[in-house]
């Protein structure tokens, strides 16, 4: 997988070397830099799941959360949500370096061009780009759902109303996928 050799990119630029196609596996960031991941679950019954992991080069996971309610969304503002969750976390928690992975190629492709007009979901993309000034660089990746396979389960997770964010772990219900993450990266 490529990455860009420098750190310190400009935050609207975008990455001098891309990845030809989507990875179907997640793979760690390099020594240094962080990579959240996030997804979203949308239900006929008007339940979002969003569900965000961020690890580390070691795939280490620095922390988990999720948070399920109700709001009947296209997939693609649940995904932006899902993103908007994990920037913000990655603000609280003081990320500087991150790579910010998502299965919505759509969003993901948004992001890159950082267009913004006056849709629901370019609002919380304005949102997203708000929230990531706090971050020294910034690389937008997408991944395939199989790569994204933790912050999916953690979207079906937890109960209507809840947020709830682990620190230096994850529940023990996702454990096994970080695991066979590790073994296959």
């Amino acid at each position: 997988m490529a990455y860009i050799s420098t750190l310190h990119i400009l935050f609207y630029a975008r990455p001098a070397v891309r990845n030809a196609s989507s990875s179907k596996v997640w793979h760690p960031p390099p020594a240094g830099i962080v990579k959240p991941n996030a997804d979203a679950s949308v239900s006929s019954e008007g339940l979002v799941g969003l569900g965000v992991v961020a690890r580390n080069h070691e795939g280490k996971v620095l922390f988990a959360a999720t948070r399920r309610m109700h709001a009947y969304w296209a997939p693609e503002v649940a995904e932006a949500k899902a993103l908007s969750m994990v920037a913000r976390l990655g603000r609280r928690y003081g990320l500087r370096d991150v790579i910010l992975e998502t299965d919505c190629q759509t969003l993901t492709k948004k992001l890159e061009k950082g267009n913004v007009f006056l849709s629901d979901l370019d609002s919380i993309i304005g949102d997203i780009f708000s929230l990531c000034t706090a971050f020294d660089s910034i690389i937008w990746s997408h991944v395939k759902r199989e790569g994204n396979f933790v912050a999916h389960h953690l979207a079906k997770l937890i109960p209507f109303g809840v947020e709830q964010v682990w620190e230096n772990f994850c529940p023990q219900e996702i454990t096994p996928n970080v695991l066979m993450d590790n073994l296959v990266s």
